[in-house]
């Protein structure tokens, strides 16, 4: 059983994943796993091999994963299919070396992103044969100066990785865009990049001599010591954003809100009641959502006489799987601690969620739009539309501050739909249409079928049959009492 052994973590990839050149991220991340209280703990085995693209690593995993049956694989593979191409086409010294890993290895870079796609696919398959867990690195950036060619090959190779982990339900360790953040506060990056391979060759017999820190040094590197491989740094924080990925992974507690932004040194600002944190470089965004959040919690507050601890987070993906967030990017979501609510929202929402959502149906219908939004084009609309998933949050968090929290997940699901539309017909004022937009948009997921869409016609008709007359049950009897079984009247779909 597997409670009765071991837990093995299985490290698969190429020399970053190796570690015999440079510093090593797998053996940090093992010696955190062995020292791991609960289920994160665990053994770590590395599988790395230097220069392995995706096709040889799916030669040869077989062996491994027989061998060790592992509970998790992490998959970090990738920068060799980039790299192995790029450097063979800028040097004829390393084209002769790749013939040679070719012939020996098998280490044939994928010819275009879809054959990777499919050779990650069977990748995650063989895992899961054997009952493994999986979980996919991002590709770290090739050189540290992040607007090279490569480097844009890279990030095209980031986004299949992520779609296949997205359509597999693997999760992602977002290596790369770490490094980004990391990268992006760094004065004077050097493009320092492996030259010939003779060089290279020659510097790998001085390494014994020479430490990793000591050559970034020299070269004004910040995370690598050649561009390519890790110096301690940069062992550091890719063993950081796996482990934390793992964590999230298994339900482990992550890091909250305020806890994110100190140890990440977020901006933060305060807007009246709410206080806001942002990834950098979503200020304007942040305080755009932020207004908007203060008005919707002023207009609670004034109506059910409670001033819940509020705080707003606008995230990238990477920070967002690094916090307490419960769920997934980029659908906003709240946390409450018991003394602070935090509603989650993304820096910016993915077309895939949107038309899932089917936000671009009702953007392309609807032909009443609010002042504000009257002059934005479609996509900025499609964006203001699903922010009104971030006013449902905040209903949420007042619930909780009430101490109204049914145990039914649906009546809490239409409590909290309900006070949504009290607060967006207040904020309507009678003249820019929030209500019906957000009704219209629940329609048209009610005809599709969706629970969420159902759930909100549920609280339409409540509302149209009482108006906010209901809200006074939420700050009397149940308030008074604890926490209590909410008793409706019922209303149609």
């Amino acid at each position: 059983m597997e409670s009765s052994r071991v837990k093995v973590y299985l490290f698969a990839g190429d020399s970053l994943t190796e570690g015999d050149y440079g510093e090593s991220y797998v053996e940090r991340v093992g010696k955190a796993l062995y020292r791991a209280q609960g289920s994160l703990k665990g053994e770590g085995v590395n599988a790395g091999r230097s220069g392995d693209t995706v096709a040889s690593l799916l030669s040869r995993i077989d062996r491994p994963l027989r061998r060790y049956q592992p509970s998790w694989v992490i998959l970090a593979v990738g920068g060799s299919d980039v790299w192995h191409r790029w450097l063979s086409s800028h040097s004829a010294g390393w084209w002769i070396v790749s013939q040679y890993r070719r012939l020996k290895y098998g280490q044939v870079p994928a010819t275009d992103l879809d054959e990777f796609a499919a050779a990650y696919r069977a990748l995650v398959d063989k895992a899961r044969q054997v009952g493994a867990n999986v979980m996919a690195c991002t590709v770290s950036p090739l050189g540290e100066r992040l607007s090279s060619p490569v480097n844009r090959q890279v990030a095209r190779l980031n986004g299949v990785i992520k779609h296949v982990a997205a359509e597999l339900e693997v999760p992602v360790a977002d290596i790369w865009q770490a490094f980004v953040e990391e990268l992006t506060i760094q004065p004077k990056r050097s493009g320092y990049v492996p030259g010939e391979w003779l060089f290279v060759w020659s510097q790998r017999r001085r390494m014994e001599k020479v430490q990793p820190d000591e050559y970034a040094a020299r070269r004004r590197l910040h995370l690598t010591f050649d561009g390519i491989h890790l110096n301690s740094r940069g062992a550091d924080l890719w063993a950081k954003t796996v482990l934390e990925a793992l964590a999230q992974a298994q339900g482990h507690p992550g890091v909250s809100m305020p806890e994110l932004a100190r140890r990440w040194d977020l901006p933060c600002f305060g807007l009246g009641p709410v206080d806001v944190c942002y990834s950098p470089g979503w200020e304007v965004r942040a305080r755009d959502l932020g207004g908007r959040l203060r008005t919707a919690y002023e207009l609670l507050a004034s109506r059910t006489g409670v001033p819940p601890n509020l705080h707003l987070a606008v995230l990238n993906a990477t920070h967002w799987s690094r916090s307490a967030c419960p769920g997934p990017y980029p659908r906003p979501t709240s946390l409450w601690d018991g003394e602070m609510g935090t509603v989650f929202a993304p820096e910016a929402y993915g077309e895939s969620f949107l038309r899932e959502r089917r936000v671009p149906e009702i953007v392309a219908s609807w032909d009443s739009w609010p002042p504000g939004l009257n002059a934005l084009g479609e996509p900025a609309r499609a964006a203001a539309l699903a922010d009104l998933l971030v006013v449902e949050e905040l209903a949420r968090l007042f619930l909780r501050e009430l101490r109204v929290a049914p145990s039914d997940p649906v009546l809490s699901r239409l409590l909290a739909s309900y006070l949504t539309q009290v607060v967006l017909h207040a904020m309507d004022g009678g003249l820019f249409g929030l209500a019906r937009l957000w009704n219209a948009w629940g329609q048209a997921l009610a005809r599709a079928g969706d629970e969420d869409g159902q759930v909100r016609m549920q609280a339409k008709a409540l509302y149209d049959e009482h108006g906010e007359g209901l809200v006074s049950s939420f700050t009397g009897q149940w308030a008074a009492s604890g926490e209590q079984e909410a008793a409706l009247p019922t209303a149609g779909p």
